[in-house]
């Protein structure tokens, strides 16, 4: 959710800071090789450890979506990876046979067509790729292991909610506009159609176009996203969690995302702050409510980690 066919996303450069160096690297997820950019403060001294965070973009974005928050946050002292997800923009995406497969030769061998899967919008798959972007950050000089931060944005603040409910190495939270909801009934009931059709090979493994959603870029995968019981991991999330709304959202209910994640995390004694900036649209965060979004992301990072 950063991004249409119909109205991309012009986003506002990416200033890096003096003192802040910007990496282009590649991490591996499922085999996949991820492209990836870590943000790193100059001055850090071989034996000093510092917090770190994963940051993710949603539908449609890429590692430049976080990357003017990556570069806030270098300039203060922490190391901050963002990264593209799989079949996302130069992320590589899985391949599959395009045709069915031959009798391989003596060697085991055999030469096949392939379909390279692009923008697929499988959550599970992003929830992979996270903790991958997670694995990596654990091995980077400098980090300190035991304060990684999640950090992410629309469908990406899912992701990082999902995997902060999961994921015992995230000991801080920030999301913003996310979707934090649970498949509705019509959209799970597609998803479970879905799957049986999947299953039975009466239907694309990977559906790449019948399923494409009318001025949303990349296809959703419904099988998969029935499975992404992202609004029940406010039952498991035991860490400090941000959670930024827009007052004027567009794609969803934020009664039903986000205000409601707070409202359950509030409920089991969580540390959570909830705050919906105001005159802004869901894209608007990236603009008019950068500031503000970045600001209150970074000083919570700056005091759980």
């Amino acid at each position: 959710m950063a991004g249409t066919d119909e109205a991309p996303i012009i986003y506002p450069p990416i200033i890096v800071p003096e003192g802040v160096e910007r990496k282009k690297i590649t991490f591996w997820a499922r085999g996949l090789a991820i492209d990836a950019d870590i943000y790193r403060p100059q001055d850090l001294t071989d034996n000093q450890k510092v917090p770190a965070v994963a940051m993710s973009h949603g539908m449609g974005g890429d590692k430049e979506t976080p990357g003017r928050y990556a570069a806030r946050f270098a300039a203060s002292g922490m190391i901050a990876l963002t990264f593209t997800h799989t079949s996302w923009g130069n992320s590589q995406g899985r391949l599959i046979a395009a045709e069915p497969l031959p009798e391989p030769d003596e060697n085991g061998e055999a030469t096949v067509k392939v379909r390279m899967i692009r923008d697929s919008i499988d959550p599970l798959e992003w929830v992979d790729t996270y903790r991958a972007a997670l694995d990596y950050l654990e091995g980077e000089p400098n980090v300190d292991p035991e304060r990684l931060g999640a950090w992410g944005t629309s469908f990406g603040g899912g992701t990082a909610f999902y995997v902060a409910g999961e994921d015992e190495r995230v000991k801080a939270l920030a999301i913003q506009v996310p979707a934090v909801f649970n498949a509705p009934p019509p959209m799970a009931e597609h998803g479970k159609a879905r799957a049986i059709q999947i299953a039975r090979g009466d239907f694309d493994p990977i559906p790449q176009s019948e399923d494409a959603l009318p001025g949303l870029k990349g296809t959703p995968h419904f099988a998969r996203l029935a499975q992404f019981k992202v609004a029940d991991k406010a039952n498991t999330i035991s860490v400090p969690t941000l959670i930024l709304d827009a007052a004027n959202e567009e794609l969803f209910d934020i009664a039903e995302s986000g205000a409601a994640a707070h409202t359950k995390l509030k409920a089991r004694g969580i540390e959570t702050y909830y705050e919906v900036i105001p005159d802004i649209d869901h894209y608007g965060i990236y603009f008019d409510g950068y500031e503000r979004s970045c600001q209150l992301a970074h000083d919570w990072f700056q005091k759980h980690l």
